[in-house]
C-alpha cells in the first residue's frame, strides 16, 4: 500500500504552511492609539482615526501622541486648503448655476475656512511647542467653523456641496484635540 504522503506532497504542504505564515497581517501600531482617542468619542471613530493617520506616512514613525497631533493638524490644513479652493471654484462659475441662497452660504463658508487657514500655522506651532491649551482652543474654533459652515446651508434650506469637507474638517480638528488631551 502506497503512502498517502510522498516527498513531493510533503514539500508542497511545507511550502503552503510557510507561505501562509509569512502572509500574516502585520500588527497595526496605530490601532491602540485610535482605540484610545476614538474608542468612546462621540466625535471621532476608530476607523476615521486609522484612515486619517494611515493617509500620512509620517504617522508610521509617530513616536508619541504629540507627533500624531501635528500630523493631524497638517491634514486639517490640507483639508481647509482644498475646501477653500472648491468653494472658490463653486463661487466662480460664471453662469450662476448655483442659486443665491447657496452662494450666500458658500461666501460665509469661504470666510470661515479663511479663518481656519489663518489659525493653522499658530496651531501647529503650539502643538510642537507643547502649548496644548492654545492649540486645543484653536482646534475647537476650527471644528466650530466647519459646523457653522454646514449649518448655514441647513438654515437656508439648500443642499451643501461641501458636506464631506465640513465633516472631515470637524473630525480632523476633534481628532487632533483628542490626541492632545492624551498627551497633556
Amino acid at each position: 500500500m502506497a503512502s498517502f504522503f510522498n516527498s513531493g506532497s510533503v514539500l508542497f504542504l511545507l511550502f503552503v504552511v510557510l507561505f501562509a505564515a509569512t502572509q500574516a497581517t502585520p500588527v497595526d501600531n496605530l490601532l491602540p492609539v485610535c482605540k484610545t482617542v476614538g474608542g468612546g468619542s462621540k466625535y471621532v471613530g476608530i476607523q476615521f482615526c486609522l484612515d486619517t493617520l494611515h493617509s500620512d506616512p509620517r504617522s508610521a514613525n509617530g513616536e508619541n501622541y504629540q507627533e500624531l497631533a501635528v500630523v493631524t493638524v497638517d491634514l486639517l490644513t490640507a483639508n481647509a486648503t482644498r475646501t477653500k479652493a472648491k468653494i472658490d471654484g463653486l463661487l466662480g462659475d460664471g453662469d450662476r448655476k448655483t442659486e443665491d441662497a447657496t452662494r450666500r452660504s458658500l461666501r460665509s463658508c469661504l470666510a470661515l475656512f479663511d479663518g481656519i487657514l489663518q489659525s493653522q500655522p499658530g496651531c501647529a506651532a503650539a502643538v510642537k511647542d507643547g502649548k496644548f491649551s492654545e492649540a486645543t482652543s484653536s482646534l475647537e474654533k476650527s471644528a466650530a467653523a466647519a459646523k457653522e459652515c454646514q449649518g448655514g446651508f441647513s438654515k437656508s434650506n439648500v443642499a451643501s456641496p461641501v458636506t464631506v469637507e465640513n465633516d472631515d474638517a470637524f473630525q480632523l480638528a476633534k481628532l487632533a484635540v483628542a490626541l492632545i488631551r492624551v498627551t497633556s
